[in-house]
């Protein structure tokens, strides 16, 4: 298997993982914002720990541009990440973890658009398939109202 593949696979399981973990952190009613500090402090450990066993660091220091992207990725993860946790006290996993990986297709989107990057069938199908999952997705929902507990019930309980 070449790396493309194997971190792709790797990814793969990563997310399907993390999907696990943010039910527990539901289940056990955990409070979203120190759910997410604690997952972005990992993060950036485990980052560090990656980059300095690899000494591109210490070889090549980083552009100072780096920060353009990063300090705003850094950002726009750790926010999606807490209003997903906390979503998830009004909704169903299973429909908030597929939109949430549904959402791909708007940076495709983006960069066939601002990039010019070729538009294949196969990524035409993939986004026609987006297209049809999130209409599924809403006629599964319009014949549910209301959410599946209220935020009220978790007052009670010990947060852990």
């Amino acid at each position: 298997m070449t790396n493309p593949y194997l971190y792709a696979v790797i990814a793969l399981f990563s997310l399907a993982a993390m999907g696990i973990v943010h039910k527990l952190g539901d289940r056990y009613r955990t409070e979203p914002l120190p759910l997410t500090l604690y997952a972005m402090i990992t993060a950036g450990v485990l980052s560090s720990i990656r980059a300095l066993g690899t000494h591109t660091l210490v070889s090549h220091p980083p552009p100072p541009q780096i920060l353009l992207v990063a300090l705003p990725f850094g950002a726009s993860a750790a926010l999606g990440l807490w209003l997903f946790q906390k979503g998830l006290r009004y909704g169903h996993i299973a429909t908030s973890w597929l939109l949430v990986n549904l959402s791909a297709g708007i940076p495709t989107v983006l960069s066939i658009v601002f990039y010019h990057e070729h538009l294949g069938w196969k990524k035409s199908s993939i986004l026609l398939l987006i297209v049809i999952s999130l209409l599924l997705l809403w006629w599964d929902r319009r014949g549910q109202t209301g959410p599946t507990r209220d935020a009220s019930s978790y007052a009670s309980t010990e947060v852990v």
